[in-house]
């Protein structure tokens, strides 16, 4: 079954699910945020996958993906969460450097189900455990916002 493209701002919200399919729908920036909106992964120029050309266009039920599926790198909105998470952790002074950095590592396998995500579940759990509540709480929000469905449900999100 042929898919549409998406239309998606930098951000990562969703603007048009059916790119081609409703063209009166799109639009250059985002009405919640005035970022840019694209339509094509900036790494390979292929265009995002949207809803499927014969279906009616719900938006609630468009999961925005967080990686290309022709080149597999990520999209602006990912590579900006996990940029912030990272800065959160590096901010958090009760982690010493090398906790900070076993936890950096992870984030893209709380984001993905990976061979490594129960490992990142236990290194989010251990941060929540020890950590300032202002970066438990961005964490928390970076699980529930970003997570994928097996580190949510592994950290009781």
């Amino acid at each position: 079954m042929p898919y549409d493209s998406a239309l998606i701002c930098k951000n990562g919200h969703l603007i048009n699910d059916c790119f081609h399919q409703y063209p009166e729908e799109n639009s250059a920036f985002c009405d919640k945020c005035g970022a840019q909106a694209i339509n094509a992964c900036p790494h390979c120029n292929h265009e995002i996958k949207g809803r499927s050309s014969g279906e009616f266009s719900y938006m609630d039920d468009y999961d925005i993906p967080a990686y290309c599926i022709f080149c597999g790198k990520p999209f602006p909105w990912t590579e900006a969460a996990i940029v912030s998470a990272t800065l959160i952790i590096q901010e958090e002074n009760t982690l010493d450097k090398s906790q900070q950095n076993a936890l950096i590592e992870v984030l893209p396998d709380i984001m993905t189900e990976t061979p490594k995500t129960n490992l990142a579940v236990v290194r989010v759990k251990k941060c929540l455990s020890s950590a300032g509540k202002f970066t438990v709480e961005a964490l928390r929000q970076f699980a529930i916002d970003f997570g994928c469905e097996l580190a949510k449900k592994s950290l009781g999100l």
